[in-house]
């Protein structure tokens, strides 16, 4: 570590009030962490995020060309899987790679080989997708969790970075665990072709399904009243509920929309209960509103983890016709649940053709 250089660059100030302090932080960066005198100028404002940059990373950095070497593929190959895993088209011959992307390409090589190429593609995607959402999440708890404490333990931020390291380890046991986690939901995913699904022209697979979409009554003037603690709190415990319901009722939950949720399950009663459950669930809640849900069954392409087509449309434009505590469902999906209902008539919904007749199921 060059003192003077990190002094001319503005990096250290020996002068300073929290001066030894501040080189105490740099020693750690740069010994044990391996920072570079060039990175910690980088990042002389803001030391601590270097410290958990480095330890996921690790110390080796790798460039497009070197990604490319090690994993025995062409350049133009590695860019399309960084793009399609959401990753920013580099610039030559700048390091912005972990060593681990390279088993990354190197196993989504194998995937295209069984797969195909344009499912390669396609599922470096998915994984991209997911894998941002799982960094964002952990790095909000973090943020939210973890460093205001540490922040207050001195002033230059040398517990902030010990702390960026701390949770930036726990990579080690997680990431083993994420392997386990696949396995144990490609188990329960798990179909053969001899199941009511097909494969279209397209090259996508369809299933009949019944498709429910649940609504949080009033959660847009329940954001106005309320902090975004008490909000948030509120919004978790509303997903945590659907979730638990959703998945002991057989259902799976495809997404969350903000205050609202979609779900699949693979029979109309079992759709039908589970909207039951929730409305149930929510009719006297302490804090969260009722909601409402609308159910609508037939085929649905299966794309990404997500689900397309006009029953997904039916779906949600039935909820938006529903009142607050009412599952309202098309006719077949009502006569298929066999659960007690009532024919509340024919509606014309937006961007659905003709009239659309509907039941409001009903718990005796």
């Amino acid at each position: 570590m060059d003192l003077d250089r990190l002094q001319r660059q503005g990096a250290y100030e020996p002068l300073g009030p929290d001066a030894p302090k501040r080189l105490e932080l740099l020693e750690y960066l740069s010994s044990e962490l391996g920072a570079s005198d060039a990175e910690l100028v980088t990042f002389k404002d803001s030391l601590p995020e270097l410290a958990g940059l480095l330890t996921i990373r690790g110390r080796v950095s790798l460039t497009l060309e070197e990604v490319a070497d090690q994993a025995g593929l062409d350049i133009q190959t590695i860019r399309n899987l960084a793009l399609a895993a959401g990753i920013p088209d580099p610039e030559p011959e700048v390091p912005m790679f972990n060593e681990g992307f390279v088993s990354f390409a190197s196993a989504m090589t194998k995937v295209g080989v069984i797969f195909g190429d344009e499912a390669c593609i396609q599922i470096s995607r998915v994984l991209g997708s997911a894998m941002a959402r799982i960094a964002d999440a952990v790095l909000s708890s973090f943020l939210v969790n973890v460093a205001p404490a540490a922040r207050t333990q001195d002033s230059v931020g040398l517990s902030l970075a010990r702390a960026n390291v701390e949770a930036a380890s726990l990579l080690d046991s997680v990431v083993p665990a994420l392997d386990g986690l696949l396995r144990q939901q490609l188990l329960i995913a798990q179909r053969s072709a001899s199941d009511e699904a097909r494969v279209d022209g397209a090259g996508f697979e369809t299933r009949q399904l019944v498709v429910g979409f649940v609504d949080l009554v009033g959660s847009t003037e329940m954001g106005e009243k309320l902090d975004m603690t008490e909000f948030s709190a509120i919004l978790s415990d509303f997903e945590r509920i659907c979730l638990e319901t959703i998945t002991e009722g057989g259902g799976r939950l495809v997404k969350l929309i903000g205050d609202e949720i979609m779900y699949t399950a693979p029979d109309a009663f079992s759709a039908s209960s589970i909207a039951l459950d929730l409305a149930d669930a929510f009719q006297d809640h302490a804090t969260i509103p009722q909601i409402r849900a609308g159910l609508a069954g037939g085929p649905v392409m299966l794309r990404d983890g997500d689900i397309f087509g006009p029953t997904v449309n039916l779906a949600s434009r039935v909820v938006n016709t529903a009142k607050p505590g009412e599952v309202l469902t098309t006719t077949d999906v009502a006569e298929g649940a066999e659960l007690p209902e009532v024919p509340i008539g024919t509606f014309e919904l937006s961007g659905i053709p003709g009239e659309i007749a509907l039941h409001r199921l009903i718990r005796l």
